[in-house]
């Protein structure tokens, strides 16, 4: 069966990924801090080619919220078409209008997927508190620290539930996405019980990957974790604003859906 032309842009993203990941690391152990900002810039990029363009794609920065409270640095923040024109370039973004936010390394490793599932469950938290609502909450990552895939598919997913398990206090609070580029993407998936409240929940994530997928999967897993994670984030988006439903509608039509 040809391959559809969506699915060739996004493996053509897929390239450029690797690519600047070879680039980039080559060169990582002279300067850290460089190739952190080059790798966030990367990300940001490819939000700008698939979101659409009435948001805004911003790198490095603090959400704001209205009390004045604050959260740690995160690399890459999506604004809503709302957001006051002479704003974005400022680096305190404001709560009500952020969409999603991604924390980004450049090789994934055990402490950064912790830390990360951490960081989203204490901002989500405070973002519920203060705007009773949630955003969408990512990790991305080019590569990943373990010798095999299948390994790090394994590890990756242990220590997402296993830090999912003492962080998260509530189902919006979870991690809602992880992707590593040359691994797989992670979408989370919390159950609360027929009858129960949501404080009774069960956390774990669904995994799509080249070559196999998790429980839910029934559509070409070939694709590159890069396309599903963009398909995931339109999904999360879609739930949360229904004028994001059309897309993630249209990547679930043609083979790139992550549920």
């Amino acid at each position: 069966m040809a391959i559809h032309e969506v699915e060739s842009y996004v493996r053509q993203a897929a390239r450029r990924i690797q690519y600047e990941y070879e680039r980039i690391s080559a060169r990582a152990t002279e300067d850290p801090g460089t190739a952190g900002d080059e790798g966030e810039l990367n990300w940001a990029e490819i939000l700008r080619q698939w979101l659409p363009s009435s948001v805004h794609v911003v790198t490095k920065g603090r959400i704001l919220c209205a009390d004045g409270a604050t959260n740690r640095q995160v690399d890459v923040v999506v604004l809503s078409e709302n957001y006051p024109a002479g704003l974005p370039e400022n680096k305190m973004y404001l709560a009500s209008e952020v969409l999603a936010l991604f924390e980004y390394k450049l090789t994934l490793k055990k402490k950064h997927v912790i830390d990360t599932v951490e960081r989203a469950a204490e901002l989500e938290r405070l973002l519920y508190e203060q705007n009773g609502r949630d955003i969408v909450y990512g990790l991305l990552a080019h590569s990943h620290s373990w010798n095999s895939k299948e390994a790090a598919i394994e590890r990756v997913s242990t220590i997402l539930e296993e830090a999912d398990a003492s962080c998260v206090e509530h189902p919006s609070e979870a991690l809602d996405l992880t992707c590593v580029a040359d691994l797989a993407t992670w979408v989370s998936m919390c159950i609360s019980p027929l009858g129960e409240g949501e404080e009774d929940f069960t956390s774990g994530y669904y995994t799509s990957h080249p070559g196999g997928s998790g429980v839910g999967n029934y559509f070409d897993s070939d694709s590159p974790p890069t396309g599903r994670m963009i398909s995931a984030l339109y999904r999360q988006l879609a739930s949360r604003d229904k004028r994001f439903m059309g897309m993630s509608l249209y990547f679930t039509r043609v083979g790139l859906g992550v549920l």
